[in-house]
């Protein structure tokens, strides 16, 4: 697994292993892909399901059914409707002959298991959806107890909400979903409206991401700082650069830098953690 623990790596070139494509891939074990906050949760009382599904070998309408397959199969297993959700899809962005790319696919599959779940969900759960190098695709649900409620960003359109030309199914999760203790922030990027700001420009994007993230904990009325903080990087050759933006804005509270592509062409970084609230 290729990672960067910013607590113990300086500001300078760093070399990488990794499987192939130098990038990193998911596990399907929740305790390894996941950032650490998950573990406290679980001793409060929150539920957790993870599955791991071949994809390798589908494309539309297959990858749609895996996908509502996956999403059901955790959704269903857990003690409550789901918070908080994560998902890591083999080659994420590309394109079948009908010129719908995989995250547009999975999407229908993750929106027809979201309205058929066991637990009715009051609002989309806050999300993650990353690519990685392995070929399964990779779902873990979490669900919490107590209050919830959704929080979304005024400068960006609730996903859910996002047009026709992301898909016919809009991503289905909310921008962060706040509990009694915990603020916890979807996978974040540099997304203004529904379209990509600042395209070819890595710090541009990374104060954007940052941006929103602020918005949320605002919103949320949060009194933390963000910490368990997980950076996806789609280009190996930022992957330095970022490791230094996020020292110096994180610190030790960044706990990994991962090279995995992301859900547009376009986006170059995203950024998810959780604040005290």
């Amino acid at each position: 697994m290729n990672v960067l623990p910013l607590s113990s790596v300086p500001c300078a070139p760093q070399s990488h292993s990794g499987h192939g494509s130098d990038a990193w891939r998911a596990t399907g074990d929740a305790a390894s892909d996941l950032p650490s906050w998950t573990s406290s949760e679980l001793e409060r009382g929150a539920t957790m399901a993870s599955t791991s599904v071949s994809v390798a070998a589908c494309a539309g309408e297959q990858l749609a059914q895996a996908a509502f397959t996956a999403f059901s199969n955790v959704l269903n297993e857990l003690d409550g409707a789901a918070t908080r959700v994560w998902a890591y899809l083999p080659r994420i962005t590309a394109s079948d002959s009908d010129g719908l790319d995989r995250y547009m696919r999975m999407n229908t599959g993750r929106a027809q298991a979201y309205r058929a779940a066991r637990w009715p969900m009051a609002f989309m759960p806050a999300g993650t959806c990353v690519g990685h190098a392995g070929d399964a695709l990779v779902v873990h649900a979490l669900a919490m107890p107590g209050n919830l409620r959704a929080i979304e960003n005024a400068r960006q359109l609730p996903a859910w909400q996002y047009s026709s030309k992301f898909g016919p199914s809009a991503p289905p999760f909310t921008r962060a979903v706040v509990s009694d203790h915990l603020l916890m922030a979807s996978g974040t990027a540099a997304v203004v409206g529904e379209d990509v700001a600042h395209p070819d420009d890595i710090e541009a994007q990374w104060r954007e991401a940052l941006s929103h993230l602020a918005a949320l904990r605002t919103s949320a009325g949060a009194r933390g700082h963000w910490r368990s903080v997980q950076i996806y990087v789609r280009e190996k050759a930022h992957i330095s650069a970022i490791s230094c933006l996020a020292q110096h804005e994180f610190a030790d509270q960044c706990e990994r830098v991962l090279h995995a592509p992301l859900c547009r062409d376009a986006l170059l970084v995203e950024v998810e953690a959780v604040a005290d609230v």
